[in-house]
């Protein structure tokens, strides 16, 4: 149903999308090294509700695995219960921020795809890894129940059920009984996602010190976006 059409990988869609990936405005050297002690460990209940969490249909990332291949493999009566041990392992692992700085560009990279706008101008779309999308399902899961009562109140996207269908209906009443010299502003910022400052982000996690390893490791350096036969570096933004 989309009104976007998918464009090709050659030269010109390359070039709009490095645009849309800005280079690292700061250097991120300079971090405090994460606190073993502090970091996120999960159960096999929560990596099980993880991987049940997927949408049908889910997309692979570069390596082509999907999330319905992991589910499928973990009802498996005879050899589920063992993987899902492996799982969390793994999981526990990479939320602990131990994967190794020459695999981390690769496995926190991305399948990129690119779609033309009517407007003019692409829109990117990434896919990553399925392993590592679990990883973040289990970390943001904590992080979205650690932070709803700081949130609550003041936005209907974190924490919040059916929030957005609250936003949509609560604009729809106010249109419909607006008062005179009224009006419904919408803003929106251009490249949002890719131009948020990293640094900012690592530094804005004391509210959940349990995810730092995870994030350090994961925006610590530019990540590889596989578009075809290129490849764009993500160095700022968030994923």
């Amino acid at each position: 149903m989309s009104e976007y059409s998918p464009a090709a990988p050659s030269p010109q869609s390359l070039s709009a999308l490095r645009e849309k990936h800005p280079p690292s405005s700061s250097v991120l050297t300079d971090l405090p090294a994460p606190q073993p002690q502090q970091c996120l460990s999960v159960d096999e209940s929560e990596v099980r509700k993880a991987v049940l969490s997927f949408l049908a249909g889910s997309a692979g990332g570069p390596d082509g695995l999907r999330p319905q291949h992991i589910r499928d493999l973990l009802v498996c009566r005879e050899a589920g219960p063992e993987l899902l041990s492996a799982l969390t392992s793994f999981v526990n692992l990479v939320l602990a921020g131990r994967c190794p700085l020459n695999v981390a560009p690769v496995f926190i990279g991305r399948r990129l795809l690119a779609f033309n706008k009517q407007s003019g101008g692409v829109r990117p779309i990434v896919i990553g890894f399925t392993l590592r999308r679990l990883a973040s399902k289990c970390a943001n899961s904590f992080g979205t129940n650690q932070l709803r009562s700081y949130f609550y109140s003041h936005q209907l996207g974190v924490g919040t059920p059916s929030g957005c269908e609250a936003a949509v209906y609560s604009a729809r009443r106010y249109l419909e009984t607006l008062p005179p010299d009224h009006v419904l502003a919408k803003l929106d910022f251009t490249n949002a996602f890719n131009s948020i400052h990293r640094r900012e982000m690592l530094f804005s996690v004391n509210r959940i010190p349990e995810l730092y390893a995870y994030r350090r490791s994961a925006y610590s350096q530019s990540s590889c976006l596989f578009f075809g036969p290129y490849i764009v570096f993500s160095e700022e933004g968030a994923q």
